[in-house]
């Protein structure tokens, strides 16, 4: 831990401008949540960051994403995508569930958000329609708890709250790892942010590992058709999928597929009804 925190006091020192798009640590999250359909879902996460840039992604997805920006990745995407449709046939959610877990392009995570200085560009996807767009990154009003701490992989963590997009956020960051970064928008105080949870318990990002790195930030490819939008112009688009798009959801879940209900999430998660990472749309 202390050759990771020198390493990063160096490079700091060496001067910000001469790494304006490089990363000095890689974090990885496990990211647990609730889906529209009441299931605890598990993601993986990467935070490559430096200390005015980083992109928070799945590792799967970008190297899909690049592959697929090649005539024969697109080629190889489309014939496994027929493969893994024939195998969906006939299947119960579980057996769904385990083929698309198995599968080289199965559940792979479409959500890019890459910090540029004073904005995030964000790229997401929902039932099929490819979105992207840039927001300004805002002010956080981090309340600090000094006698609250706790250890994630080794480091001693900092509690701290705030409120952003419409919820509540508590997190724990560590001032032993002096960037002001952390998991998909969180960010703000003076240490890396290894763990953060919403206060219905429905969103929560845990460090799994962390190392020291000179890296360039890979780019994010496209090979999707992103249309343009606002921050809120796709959450109301997520939202109005989610509560209305039951074809879609029978497609990817069958037949058995819940609608998607407050009252069903609370009945059979006991978590408050499912919504949006941001709420205030």
């Amino acid at each position: 831990m202390n050759r990771l925190i020198t390493s990063i006091i160096v490079i700091l020192s060496i001067g910000i401008s001469l790494f304006a798009q490089k990363a000095q640590i890689k974090v990885g999250y496990d990211y647990h949540f609730f889906d529209p359909r009441g299931i605890e879902k598990q993601q993986d996460f990467i935070l490559l960051a430096g200390q005015e840039c980083s992109k928070f992604y799945n590792s799967r997805s970008q190297w899909l994403d690049s592959l697929r920006c090649t005539k024969d990745g697109e080629q190889w995407y489309v014939q496994q995508g027929l493969v893994m449709m024939g195998e969906l046939m006939n299947k119960t959610r579980e057996e769904r569930e385990a083929i698309l877990n198995s599968s080289p392009i199965g559940h792979a995570v479409d959500l890019y958000v890459v910090r540029d200085n004073d904005k995030f560009k964000v790229w997401d996807m929902v039932y099929s329609e490819y979105r992207k767009y840039t927001e300004p990154i805002e002010d956080r009003d981090w309340t600090i708890a000094d006698d609250s701490t706790k250890n994630i992989l080794g480091y001693e963590c900092i509690k701290a709250n705030a409120q952003y997009h419409g919820r509540q956020w508590t997190v724990w960051f560590t001032p032993e790892v002096p960037m002001n970064t952390g998991p998909w928008k969180l960010l703000g105080l003076p240490g890396l942010i290894l763990e953060a949870v919403d206060s219905t318990g429905q969103h929560h990002f845990i460090a799994n590992g962390i190392q020291s790195v000179d890296m360039k930030i890979p780019k994010v490819y496209e090979p999707y058709g992103y249309e343009k939008t606002t921050r809120k112009e796709f959450l109301k688009l997520c939202r109005f999928r989610y509560d209305n798009f039951q074809g879609m959801r029978d497609l990817h879940f069958g037949a058995d597929a819940p609608k998607v209900s407050q009252e069903l999430i609370e009945y059979e998660t006991g978590k408050e009804g499912f919504d949006l990472l941001e709420t205030d749309y």
